[in-house]
């Protein structure tokens, strides 16, 4: 059963395609389909009119309201416009306007970006599918099959030779097992990450195998709401040292310190818009969606 929903401010494909999360796959009908949780989501979007049926719960707005960011009270527009001030994201934000950070769980994020060191956005996608079906628990909505992100208790069963070889963890598998391993052992809960300063919460999650500080202000942007976070990849590197730096290369921590000093609270936001920009007018590919496979029942 599908049902609707209408908002101004949401672009699901900037949202979607833009690096924050693997596991959407936009299929012939249009429809994005994707896990949030242990809910299996399709959703369409025609200019502001959103269609989406979601599983097990029928109609489970609230999921994907928190998911993208629709109930938290923020004034999109005035965030947007605030950005704007800078003549290079007045550029970006008029382009892709409507991009906007996604609440992740992050336990799926904090591995999913533990995959992401040295690989590419389709090969993440298909590594944490993979993990999904072999320890996750299936969803089915209409023709098509999911699955859930396996919990540490689940994971930690895996083999590193696994993970590497039939999962494309490739060499990760043992900071994959290491992590899930060290949060089992000091029973750790990433949720309590949100409460810590930005700082502590970076520490914490550096302290994490394989989690270096990229990763780990991934982690905190896209899933523990910490908006001064700033992750450099190669794209903003390129793009800071292009458009802030008078094309030098630049030390991160300068580039960080920039970043910190013009946007504060809102730099994870302008990293997103910078990333998006930088693939479209520094590099000849565009944003690429994560291929997933999602099985025909």
């Amino acid at each position: 059963m599908t049902a609707t929903f209408v908002n101004a401010h949401l672009n699901l494909e900037y949202t979607l395609e833009c690096g924050q999360a693997f596991r959407w796959k936009k299929l012939d009908d249009s429809f994005y389909y994707g896990v949030i949780g242990d809910t299996f989501v399709r959703i369409r979007q025609d200019g502001q009119l959103f269609t989406y049926e979601t599983t097990p719960r029928p109609d489970d707005y609230p999921v994907i309201a928190r998911y993208f960011g629709l109930d938290d009270g923020e004034d999109y527009p005035a965030l947007v416009a605030k950005l704007a001030t800078d003549p290079v994201l007045a550029r970006a934000t008029q382009r892709y306007y409507g991009l906007r950070l996604l609440h992740q769980q992050p336990w799926e994020t904090l591995i999913s970006f533990i995959l992401s060191a040295h690989n590419n956005i389709p090969s993440i996608g298909r590594a944490v599918q993979a993990i999904s079906k072999k320890y996750g628990e299936p969803l089915v909505l209409g023709r098509y099959r999911s699955y859930t992100f396996p919990p540490p208790a689940v994971l930690i069963q895996a083999r590193e030779e696994e993970l590497n070889r039939e999962l494309g963890a490739a060499y990760r598998g043992r900071f994959i097992l290491d992590t899930t391993a060290r949060i089992l052992d000091q029973n750790l809960n990433l949720e309590d990450y949100r409460q810590l300063p930005y700082n502590f919460a970076h520490g914490a999650l550096t302290g994490f195998p394989g989690v270096g500080p990229k990763v780990a202000d991934c982690v905190l942007l896209f899933s523990l709401d910490k908006r001064e976070a700033f992750p450099v990849d190669v794209w903003i590197q390129r793009a800071m040292e292009t458009w802030y730096f008078g094309g030098q290369k630049t030390a991160l921590r300068d580039i960080h310190r920039l970043a910190v000093a013009r946007w504060g609270e809102q730099a994870g936001y302008a990293q997103e818009f910078l990333y998006m920009h930088a693939r479209h007018s520094l590099g000849r590919a565009g944003p690429k969606v994560a291929t997933v496979n999602l099985m025909a029942t």
